[in-house]
């Protein structure tokens, strides 16, 4: 999570300040664009004080413990840390003669590019990813301490649509339709999202059709598998995780037309709802399925960030999710028949056997911070009531999203997105010609809109 991590001292501060703390890599790593991270160091002097060098970096790392031990000599190395990511920019390089800072604010901005494929912050309970930027200001001589400060960032990936898919049309479809038949009973299963943010609510809906009698449905599973690689290239080791999470159930919605049912002289009694839940968490619930249309839409909430990851591309910590569903029903069995008057065959043994549907499907679990819905554009409704989550109302956070489970890293998350409005300001102090050191940072002010044009 982004945090700020100033130097204070009596007579000075350095502090980073960013437009944005938090970068959203857009789509799959294969995509070619590239990310700006812009941003100022400032410096608060009380009194004069001598610099050579003003230095800024940008470091990703990567870090992994691994109990079982790596090398040769197993036991003696039990975690793994290197540097992915390393880019220094040199701020201000002060001539010997004059290396001497006035008191007051002094700002030295800077831009960094981020390629796309860069690996998005990982924060495993084995493995991490993370990504800061530390400022120094080189002070000359031997004894004398050179100031530091850091600030972490956030690299989040929203698999929203690029640039390029935009204009070509090329955009892709988040939900999934599966159709499985058996002799027995076909099956419709409609996944409305196969991109979604952990703690969410996930529906599925599921449509029964029997092609024969005495059908009954006795379980139906739904289970999310997360699978967790972990590898050290520079050991050759390799470990791999299974992590099984059983969807929790939130609500079931009857979506047949009754009216149309009524028209065909159907029966539109609908199933008891404690009659699916017995299917969804045991066996053997024996639910009649022909006479009445089995057509439900599950609300289904998904594991959050505090037990599950999201899905990575990362080679040395990749982390896959499929979800699978498996329905089971009892149906009539067939193995001694005999023949009647009119030659029909009738089955004289009442015995039952099982059969089954399965379904197994990869899905994307993003960010547990990013909990909208990056993957499809906001309508304008949404978009205009936006709730975004300030310092006083952070413990209202509750009351005011109810979809899905709120984590303490999201609200800080949502805290730090209403400080973006600085980014203009920013922006336009950049780019404007520099103005005397005393000025504060208040007397900037960007240029009123322009005036409205009525046409006749």
């Amino acid at each position: 999570m982004p945090i700020a991590v100033p130097f204070f001292t009596g007579s000075r501060q350095l502090s980073i300040e960013l437009a944005e703390p938090v970068v959203l890599l857009r789509g799959p790593p294969s995509d070619p664009t590239t990310h700006v991270l812009r941003g100022e160091v400032e410096l608060v002097l009380s009194r004069p004080m001598t610099a050579s060098q003003v230095l800024v970096r940008l470091i990703g790392k990567s870090n992994m413990l691994w109990p079982e031990g790596l090398g040769h000599h197993r036991g003696s190395k039990i975690y793994h840390e290197k540097t992915i990511l390393d880019q220094n920019l040199i701020l201000d390089c002060r001539p010997e003669e004059n290396q001497m800072l006035p008191a007051g604010l002094h700002r030295w901005p800077f831009e960094f590019l981020i390629p796309n494929r860069m690996v998005e912050t990982i924060e495993d309970e084995m493995a991490q990813v993370y990504y800061y930027i530390s400022a120094t200001v080189q002070r000359p001589g031997m004894s004398t301490p050179n100031l530091r400060c850091r600030r972490n960032i956030l690299l989040l990936r929203t698999l929203a649509p690029s640039d390029d898919a935009l204009t070509s049309h090329a955009l892709p479809t988040t939900s999934i339709v599966a159709e499985r038949r058996t002799p027995a009973c076909d099956a419709t299963i409609y996944i409305e999202k196969s991109i979604v943010s952990s703690g969410t609510q996930f529906p599925i809906s599921i449509t029964l059709t029997t092609q024969m009698k005495n059908v009954r449905l006795e379980s139906m599973n739904v289970v999310l598998t997360e699978k967790r690689v972990y590898e050290v290239p520079e050991y050759n080791a390799r470990r791999a995780e299974l992590h099984d999470y059983k969807l929790q159930l939130a609500s079931i919605t009857n979506t047949s037309d009754s009216e149309q049912m009524r028209q065909a002289m159907v029966s539109s009694d609908e199933i008891p709802t404690d009659q699916i839940r017995r299917a969804l968490y045991g066996k053997n619930a024996h639910i009649p399925l022909g006479a009445t249309p089995f057509q439900y839409k599950f609300m289904f909430t998904l594991p959050n960030c505090l037990t599950m990851n999201h899905t990575t591309y990362f080679r040395e910590m990749n982390f896959l999710h499929d979800l699978k569903i498996d329905i089971e029903f009892s149906v009539p069995a067939v193995s001694s028949t005999n023949s009647s008057d009119s030659g029909d065959e009738q089955t004289t043994d009442n015995t039952t056997e099982r059969t089954h549907i399965h379904l197994e499907t990869p899905i994307t679990i993003l960010d547990c911070r990013l909990k909208e819905d990056y993957t499809t554009l906001p309508t304008y409704q949404e978009s205009m009531t936006d709730t975004t989550i300030d310092a006083e109302d952070a413990n209202d956070a509750l009351k005011k999203r109810t979809g899905f489970f709120i984590c303490p890293c999201y609200v800080d998350y949502k805290k730090k997105s209403s400080e973006y409005t600085r980014k203009e300001r920013m922006m336009f102090r950049q780019n404007s010609p520099p103005i005397s050191r005393s000025s504060s940072i208040d007397s900037f002010s960007l240029p009123p809109p322009p005036p409205y044009v009525y046409k006749s």
